[in-house]
């Protein structure tokens, strides 16, 4: 009898036992999975409120490029790059001010959007659009200030063609590539500024050196 008890309570405390470490990776998995709930609604959430944010800032930066493109890029004569070189750094220093507001917006979705898939179809919508918008206005602003040095360039070398006494201008520091984030190799906002580029040295035989 004595034995049979001993058995009975020997297999009591291993049902327990087992039930125990049941219960306890259940509770480690549910406690995992509400861990990784809380993190994916918080990417969620910083992909939502940066995109309202993003999205102002590029149509700032875009307000700006229209005004460099309208007084600066179109119809250039070497006589206004001549008589307006600092107004026109001013502006593409604003014109660089306000990329780097829209890098920081991207840097705070960059790791929760690239090669990122949400459980939320409107998340994923926003982080492509964030993506492709980041390419666009790096790319953008590259083009413009190589379009802008090209300018100075041909400038200049008109400056030493015709012997001339004024002094050469400086181009724009860059310090920046051309951007393909999604591997696609497109660089959204290079193609139609190179199209352009290619119409400028078209022009500049004649001693004008339009870039769009």
């Amino acid at each position: 009898m004595e034995v049979k008890k001993r058995n009975k309570h020997l297999g009591i405390m291993i049902l327990i036992g087992f039930l125990l470490i049941v219960i306890g990776i259940i509770s480690y998995i549910i406690i995992n999975y509400n861990d990784d709930q809380a993190e994916v609604k918080k990417r969620m959430d910083i992909v939502l409120n940066t995109y309202d944010t993003f999205k102002t800032d590029v149509d700032s930066f875009n307000t700006i490029r229209d005004n460099i493109y309208n007084e600066v890029l179109q119809d250039m004569y070497y006589e206004t790059l001549k008589n307006n070189d600092t107004r026109f750094k001013e502006l593409f220093n604003s014109y660089k001010k306000s990329l780097e507001v829209v890098d920081k917006d991207y840097k705070k979705i960059e790791d929760k959007c690239i090669n990122v898939l949400h459980p939320n179809a409107d998340v994923n919508n926003k982080c492509e659009a964030m993506i492709v918008g980041y390419e666009e206005v790096v790319n953008t602003y590259i083009s413009d200030v190589e379009s802008y040095n090209k300018n100075i360039t041909s400038y200049n070398s008109f400056l030493k063609e015709t012997n001339s006494t004024d002094t050469s201008l400086e181009e724009i520091k860059l310090e920046r590539d051309y951007l393909d984030v999604n591997g696609d190799r497109e660089y959204n906002g290079k193609r139609e500024v190179k199209e352009e580029i290619e119409s400028n040295d078209n022009n500049q035989e004649n001693g004008v050196t339009p870039d769009e």
